[in-house]
């Protein structure tokens, strides 16, 4: 779950994320708050690599940050 603005929403709908609302839109300050999930999955991640025109993983672990683990 997570909490955001109206103009990242945007952002996440458009990167192939969209967010799931848990309620309408609530003014907080001088912003407007959205409450939703963002689930992930295999489908979400490759949305969006298609919409950023990424083909793989962007991050890579090094061998002494896979023995970390």
């Amino acid at each position: 779950m997570t909490v955001t603005d109206a103009q990242r929403e945007h952002i996440l709908r458009r990167a192939g994320w969209p967010l799931e609302r848990l309620s309408e839109p609530q003014p907080v300050g001088p912003t407007v708050a959205l409450a939703g999930f963002l689930h992930d999955s295999d489908q979400v991640l490759d949305a969006m690599y298609r919409q950023a025109g990424v083909d793989g993983p962007v991050l890579v672990a090094t061998g002494s940050e896979r023995n970390a683990a």
